[in-house]
């Protein structure tokens, strides 16, 4: 039994990424399951199993990209030191300094939204917690709200692929974020 689960484990990642890579190769409107059961490598029977309907399977892709984003930012805190910016800083270098949490965004919040807004609830709930944590480490609200509207406006430009910036233009932007997140928290 305990076999038979860890096997599940694998196939429904695979069933996972497969379904980004279908919305990064032919966009979110164009997101069957077919498809992804296709890219996946697996039955439709048996993507069925794990994701009964395609609603479920953008449940799944909203819930994959939080814990991504969560992980991104956690893993730049230690990155950016301690102090009162920590939080804000490492949302900044977390997101924008990670090809992983690109990735997930373009798939998931394009295939959410397209598909149903409802779905991006999920998505929704995670960025109120965080700006809650933004805002309890920050004594300037506004300049601190500021710094993530910006790193969410050019994180989805880049997502669309619609960044006009140059990269050093965009290390002048990113570098600039950090220190509005630093005066944010003094």
């Amino acid at each position: 039994m305990v076999a038979e689960q860890a096997a599940l484990g694998p196939a429904r990642e695979r069933v996972i990424e497969a379904a980004e890579r279908v919305v990064a190769e032919v966009g979110a409107a164009r997101l069957t399951l077919d498809a992804v059961a296709q890219s996946a490598g697996v039955s439709k029977g048996g993507l069925l199993y794990h994701f009964p309907s395609k609603e479920s399977l953008l449940v799944a892709l909203a819930h994959r990209y939080v814990d991504s984003i969560h992980g991104c930012i956690a893993a730049a805190r230690d990155g950016v030191g301690k102090g009162p910016a920590q939080e804000l800083k490492a949302c900044v270098q977390g997101i924008l300094g990670s090809e992983r949490c690109m990735r997930a965004m373009t798939s998931v919040l394009l295939a959410t939204a397209a598909n149903d807004l409802k779905l991006l609830e999920v998505i929704r709930e995670r960025m109120a917690e965080h700006l809650r944590e933004i805002e309890a480490s920050s004594s300037d609200f506004a300049r601190a709200a500021v710094v993530t509207l910006a790193v969410d406006g050019l994180m989805m430009r880049e997502a669309l692929r619609i960044s006009p910036f140059s990269v050093e233009q965009r290390a002048q932007v990113v570098d600039k974020l950090l220190e509005l997140a630093d005066e944010a928290s003094r």
